[in-house]
């Protein structure tokens, strides 16, 4: 899988490859950003914590894995392949349920990863 952007093709399946092996429990590797978006590769081999973010969108892709989401008050069953948006303002977490997860995650605006702020459920 080649990911095009203006300054070429980049091969997204050496960087999973290459980063799964080494992902302790979440790591994030920025592709892109501009002013209104931030794309990202986000490693999880464990679960991330109850979060939501104040001024952002997120729309990801899961490119490996499986596991499960926490949207809306209820977990959603995940595979690759499959997608997901959560508007700014809505708890969510990831937990993953196979060797690692990588999901492409895409931000609006541009996020800096000062956003996410904690939760208890």
């Amino acid at each position: 899988m080649k990911l095009l952007t203006l300054s070429g093709f980049m091969d997204i399946e050496e960087i999973i490859e290459q980063k799964s092996k080494l992902v302790k429990e979440i790591e994030v590797v920025k592709l892109n950003d501009t002013a209104n978006i931030t794309q990202l590769l986000v490693f999880i081999r464990t679960a991330e914590l109850p979060h939501y973010h104040k001024e952002h969108d997120l729309t990801f892709t899961l490119l490996e894995g499986h596991g499960e989401l926490y949207l809306g008050g209820s977990r959603h069953k995940l595979k690759k392949g499959d997608a997901a948006f959560i508007p700014r303002g809505e708890v969510h977490f990831y937990t993953n349920t196979s060797t690692v997860s990588v999901l492409l995650a895409n931000f609006s605006p541009n996020y800096d990863g000062k956003d996410s702020i904690k939760v208890e459920l």
